[in-house]
């Protein structure tokens, strides 16, 4: 199938795609609800297999031990070693399914992380039996990585993805793709968790205030003169996010901490920012208080780089000349796994469908963009596997997390 058959294909899958998608929204998988994650994975493996796939559940290391990815391989006879990155955790709780199961009006669906990223991982199911009836379109190993715990930073698996990343000739990730369905992701942002800490002197607050230092105005002092370190041209974001000071309300309080959340699209930005804060903070309010600044890299950004760039000017020709679509490019506000595939191998994010409101009630898939989204992944995935996208050769040596 070419051209307009494909995409008419797609169009057909669209009922298969949405029905997958209501059974998997209907599954509480909240990314602190452990056991609706195991019912999850347990669910995904036997799909993945029903594929023809061969599938294991991998635990995530700690500190997430007690969370399972799903990893689903498909073997074939080409050259082409493809990794899919997708992930089934959502930002809600459970028993938010039963209060907003999944319901579509044609136009919208909506539901419990329907579109960040339940409807991907269905597209991707739908998506296997296409593609072995795509001329050209065999591969080496194709691995979907089913990660469940995106939404809380990949702390358990961020390494199993680079781990298999490295064995593969290129990454994929089904994230989403803009409100209309017509981004490409080109880059995101990296991701450092800073903590400011004060140490002051306790005293009676009534009795002897002078002779306390207050920790929590050395604090707020250190807070108000960091307010200038952002740089929006750059996409550098420093914000104070959480704070306490004090523990007794007749007590100057000794102790005061706060942490700031960092951004950066530029990793040397990293630099920037520890180096400006630790020069700053050595203006204090008191001079005898303590005032420690630590800082700790959580994501690196990713992409906007002449790699990047160049595999997503392959898919944008391929939707203009396919399908007559001009694809934008996405710039993701935070991260997510490409950033850690990004690292190792040549990677490409935003071949899920639309999403309006992500994280929020409100949140809903376009189902318009669906079709078009399922096409683009599958030729692109047809275009790696004819050589057409990156060199194959990845190392066979690393294929197992």
């Amino acid at each position: 199938m070419e051209g307009n058959a494909l995409l008419q294909a797609c169009e057909r899958e669209l009922p298969a795609v949405l029905g997958l998608s209501e059974r998997l929204v209907n599954m509480d998988s909240g990314t602190d609800d452990l056991p609706g994650l195991r019912r999850k994975a347990e669910a995904l493996k036997a799909l993945f297999e029903e594929a023809g796939g061969s599938v294991r559940l991998l635990e995530a290391a700690p500190p997430k031990q007690g969370k399972w990815n799903v990893v689903a391989s498909f073997a074939g006879k080409g050259r082409a070693k493809i990794l899919v990155l997708t992930h089934y955790d959502t930002v809600f709780p459970a028993g938010e399914a039963a209060k907003r199961p999944f319901f579509c009006d044609g136009e919208k669906a909506f539901g419990p992380g329907v579109a960040d990223m339940q409807t991907s991982l269905a597209m991707i199911l739908r998506a296997l039996p296409m593609l072995r009836g795509l001329e050209g379109c065999d591969w080496h190993t194709l691995t979907v990585f089913c990660n469940s715990d995106e939404e809380s930073g990949s702390l358990g698996s961020r390494e199993q993805i680079m781990t298999l990343a490295r064995g593969h000739d290129i990454a994929l990730n089904m994230e989403l793709s803009g409100a209309e369905g017509d981004l490409i992701t080109v880059s995101g942002r990296g991701m450092a968790n800073g903590t400011l800490r004060v140490r002051g002197r306790a005293a009676h607050s009534a009795a002897e205030p002078p002779a306390g230092v207050n920790a929590g105005l050395e604090l707020a002092h250190q807070l108000l003169q960091l307010q200038g370190l952002s740089r929006p041209k750059l996409r550098t974001a420093v914000n104070a996010t959480v704070g306490s000071f004090g523990s007794r309300p007749n007590v100057i309080p000794d102790r005061a901490e706060a942490l700031l959340n960092i951004r950066v699209a530029d990793a040397a930005e990293f630099d920037r920012v520890e180096k400006d804060i630790r020069e700053i903070i050595k203006n204090r309010l008191f001079a005898e208080s303590e005032v420690s600044f630590d800082m700790d890299v959580a994501l690196m950004p990713y992409g906007n780089n002449p790699v990047t760039l160049a595999l997503a000017e392959k898919v944008r020709d391929m939707a203009r000349a396919e399908l007559g679509m001009e694809l934008g490019y996405r710039h993701a506000i935070g991260g997510n796994d490409t950033s850690f595939s990004a690292q190792v191998c040549p990677s490409l994010d935003g071949f899920g469908p639309g999403c309006v409101a992500m994280h929020s009630p409100e949140e809903y898939l376009p189902v318009r963009t669906v079709a078009p989204r399922l096409y683009l992944l599958l030729r692109m995935v047809q275009e790696v596997c004819r050589g057409n996208v990156v060199p194959l050769n990845a190392s066979a040596g690393e294929e197992n997390a």
